[in-house]
C-alpha cells in the first residue's frame, strides 16, 4: 500500500494511491491484484479572482478515478483447487466381499481471479452564507468486470452443472446530492437540517465470453415452494436480479385469475418462453433526512431514510396465501395461511405470477431522540442528562408484507426488525 499527496499553493491538490492486495483464495498466478486510484481537487474559492465573492463560503471541484478488487466468492475458500468428495456408505464400490469408498471429483475453475470495479467520479463541494448552507454534488460511473458468479454450464464439461467463475460486466451510474442547512442560529436556539438524495441505475452489459444475443441469462433468486423455482434472472440489458415471471391476467374487477397468464409470444400456449423481465429489487432513488433542534437545555433530533422504485417478491404470500394451505392433510392440522388468502382467492400456489412482485418503496424513521440537560445539580461541575429514544420508530409503505426492506428482493420468513425504546440517564462531571 502506498500513497502520494501533493498540494500546490494550497489550491490544487493531488492524491495517488496504489494497493497490491493478495488472497489465498485464488491460484498463485492470479493471487495478487494491483489497484490504483487518483484524486484531483481544485479550491476554486481560493483563486484571486474569487476573493470578492460574498455569497459563497466554500467551493471545491473534485475528480476521481480508482480501481478496487473483490474476492467475496461465498463458496468455499479455495475454488481454484481440484476437490474430491468421499462417497457415502450406500454408494461404495464392492470388490469381492469388500466395499471400497470412492472419491468423486468436483467441478472447479483453476483460473478464477479478482473481480474488479473501476469508478469515475466528478464532484462539487459548496457552501453559502458562511456555511449556513453547505453540501456536495457528485456524478459517478462504475464498471465491474470479471464478475464472480455461480453460473450453469453444460453437464459433463467440468464435472458439474454449476460453477463459480468470472463472467460478465455490470455498470452503475448515478448522481448523489447532499445539503445541510442551519435555518436558525441564535444564542438559545439552534436548528440544523440535513438532506441527501441518490439516483442509481445498474445494468448488466456482458454475461458470456462472446456476444450471444440468444443467451437468456443466469437464473437466480431461489424461493420457497416447488423444486428449483427461481424468480430472478441476470440478463444482458437489464438490472441485476431482475424478476423473471409470468404476466398475470385479471378479471373485470381487477382480481387475479388463478393459473391464467398472458401469452406474450403468441404461440397459443403458456410455456417458459412467456416469462419476461419485470421490475427489479434495486431502488431508483434513495433519500435521507435528519434534523437537530436545540432550545436552551432541550435537544430533539431524528433521522430517517426512504427508497423509491424498489420491488419485492412476496414469497410468504405466494406460498401461504392460498386455500390449499388452510388444511394440511399430512397432520392433519390447520395451516398458517396469510390473511390475504380471501382477497387473492387462489386454491393452489402460483409462484411465478408477477402478482407477487409488489412495490417495496418506503420511508423509515430510524430514530427519534429527546433529551434534557440539568445543569449544576450538585455543583457547577456536575450535570445530569435524561433522554428518551425510539429506534425503528415507524415505516410508511404500500408493501403488503411484513417489511419492505429486503436484501436481495425476496421476502421469505425474514426476522422482523425490533422497535426499541431506550431511556437514558447520563451523569456528567
Amino acid at each position: 500500500f502506498g500513497r502520494f499527496n501533493y498540494s500546490f499553493k494550497d489550491r490544487y491538490l493531488l492524491t495517488f494511491t496504489l494497493r497490491n492486495d493478495g488472497t489465498s483464495r485464488f491460484s498463485p498466478d492470479n493471487r495478487w491484484g494491483l489497484f490504483p486510484s487518483v484524486a484531483l481537487a481544485w479550491k476554486i474559492l481560493d483563486e484571486p479572482w474569487m476573493q470578492n465573492t460574498n455569497i459563497l463560503s466554500h467551493l471545491k471541484l473534485r475528480l476521481g478515478y480508482g480501481v478496487t478488487g473483490q474476492q467475496n466468492i461465498g463458496q468455499g475458500n479455495y475454488p481454484y483447487l481440484p476437490i474430491y468428495t468421499y462417497s457415502q456408505i450406500n454408494a461404495q464400490y464392492q470388490f469381492d466381499t469388500t466395499f471400497f469408498t470412492t472419491l468423486r471429483p468436483e467441478g472447479y475453475d483453476a483460473n478464477i481471479k479478482w473481480e474488479e470495479t473501476t469508478t469515475y467520479n466528478i464532484g462539487l463541494d459548496y457552501g453559502f452564507a458562511d456555511d449556513r448552507f453547505y453540501g456536495s454534488l457528485d456524478f459517478y460511473y462504475r464498471k465491474t468486470e470479471d464478475l464472480l458468479n455461480v453460473i450453469p454450464v453444460p453437464a459433463g464439461t467440468n464435472l458439474t452443472n454449476y460453477i463459480l467463475t468470472n463472467i460478465g460486466d455490470l455498470e452503475n451510474k448515478g448522481v448523489e446530492f447532499s445539503i445541510t442547512t442551519r435555518p436558525i442560529v441564535k444564542e438559545n436556539l439552534l436548528w440544523e437540517v440535513g438532506f441527501n438524495a441518490t439516483y442509481n441505475k445498474n445494468e448488466i452489459t456482458k454475461l458470456t465470453a462472446t456476444d450471444d444475443p440468444d443467451y437468456l441469462g443466469v437464473a437466480t433468486g431461489g424461493i420457497s415452494g416447488g423444486v428449483g423455482n427461481t424468480v430472478q434472472m441476470h440478463s444482458v440489458g437489464y438490472s441485476a436480479s431482475s424478476y423473471f415471471v409470468y404476466e398475470q391476467v385479471y378479471d373485470a374487477n381487477g382480481n387475479p385469475i388463478e393459473g391464467m397468464y398472458v401469452d406474450r409470444n403468441g404461440d397459443g400456449e403458456i410455456t417458459d418462453d412467456d416469462r419476461y423481465h419485470y421490475k427489479d429489487p434495486a431502488a431508483d432513488f434513495y433519500f435521507g433526512i435528519s434534523s437537530y433542534l436545540q432550545y436552551k437545555n432541550w435537544n430533539f433530533s431524528f433521522a430517517g431514510r426512504a427508497n423509491f422504485g424498489n420491488y419485492v417478491y412476496n414469497n410468504v404470500s405466494s406460498e401461504n396465501g392460498v386455500y390449499q394451505r388452510l388444511y394440511r392433510p399430512e397432520g392433519p392440522y390447520l395451516g398458517n395461511a396469510t390473511s390475504d388468502v380471501t382477497t387473492i382467492n387462489f386454491v393452489t400456489p402460483q409462484y411465478l405470477s408477477n402478482y407477487y412482485i409488489q412495490d417495496g418503496s418506503y420511508f423509515r424513521m430510524d430514530n427519534i431522540k429527546l433529551s434534557y440537560l440539568f445543569d449544576n445539580i450538585i455543583s457547577d461541575k456536575v450535570s445530569l442528562s435524561i433522554s428518551a429514544t425510539v429506534n425503528n420508530a415507524f415505516v410508511i409503505t404500500r408493501y403488503k408484507g411484513l417489511d419492505p426492506e429486503i436484501s436481495g428482493g425476496i421476502d421469505n420468513r425474514i426476522y422482523p426488525r425490533p422497535r426499541v425504546y431506550v431511556l437514558g440517564i447520563n451523569l456528567l462531571f
